[in-house]
């Protein structure tokens, strides 16, 4: 059996989230049993989160050399690791509350559970990236952690995790090595969460068709529409009125190459 937690922030309409994890949800259960628990930032206290050493609060700005605001990664996996330790099943899975699932990334993180419930490995690391040799992968895996081995990924994605717990580093061991870590290098999920692999498990990071909701939806989106808006949100780039993306600092842009495969990808 499976514990998934939702953590962070409860983020835009959730009505129709929910209706799109649930496509996930359908799938995960032909495969496995699991439990959903909501760990959110609105309910966690009330279920017996401690308070994070992390979260400072106030605007993203260094103050004496230290960010505030700018150790969200260090958060990220302060949560995790509060939900982990309030769960009990042998298997975890960590989920953002603004997650899109598309088709394939369905058909992806199910056959990557499927592997580690197998023993293949220990704790999976889902999400795209949209730099320029690696824009829109339908499925791309790659070792994060294995001892021994070498050419293993520097950064993790975070959208979702699962691990096997007896292959999670303890806190103590993590908080440790946070606070020999330069402050600015706890600012991102994908920066941080490497943290939580142990020693000896096997981790690897999948690339896939899955985005972040950076709008609220009225009614439930397109994955045009989600992939669109997700990579607006990064771009200096704009849909104009005529449907058509413009942007005038193209080569000043970095996501405008990831605009050109969005407008030239057949969707379904």
């Amino acid at each position: 059996m499976i514990d998934i937690a939702y953590t962070g922030d409860v983020r835009f309409n959730q009505e129709v989230i929910r209706k799109n994890h649930q496509l996930f949800f359908d799938e995960l259960s032909k495969i496995t049993s699991y439990q959903v628990h909501q760990f959110t930032n609105d309910v966690a206290k009330k279920l017996g989160f401690g308070i994070c050493p992390y979260d400072t609060g106030g605007s993203d700005l260094v103050v004496v050399g230290q960010y505030r605001r700018g150790q969200g990664g260090a958060v990220q996996v302060w949560q995790f690791m509060e939900a982990f330790r309030l769960t009990k099943q042998p298997y975890f899975i960590r989920m953002r509350t603004d997650l899109w699932f598309t088709k394939k990334s369905i058909e992806v993180v199910i056959d990557e559970i499927k592997q580690i419930l197998n023993g293949d490995y220990d704790i999976g690391f889902f999400g795209s990236n949209w730099l320029t040799d690696r824009i829109g992968r339908e499925y791309h895996k790659e070792l994060v952690q294995s001892v021994g081995k070498t050419n293993q990924a520097g950064r993790t994605e975070d959208f979702l995790i699962m691990a096997k717990r007896d292959k999670v580093e303890s806190w103590k061991t993590i908080e440790h090595n946070f606070s020999i870590t330069k402050p600015n290098k706890l600012r991102n999920g994908n920066k941080t969460f490497r943290a939580i692999c142990h020693n000896n498990s096997i981790a690897n990071k999948i690339e896939c068709q899955m985005y972040l909701i950076r709008k609220h939806y009225k009614d439930y989106p397109t994955d045009k529409e989600v992939c669109r808006d997700y990579i607006l949100s990064y771009s200096n780039g704009k849909w104009g009125k005529d449907g058509k993306f413009t942007n005038l600092n193209s080569d000043k842009d970095s996501m405008h190459p990831a605009m050109k495969w969005w407008e030239n990808k057949v969707w379904e």
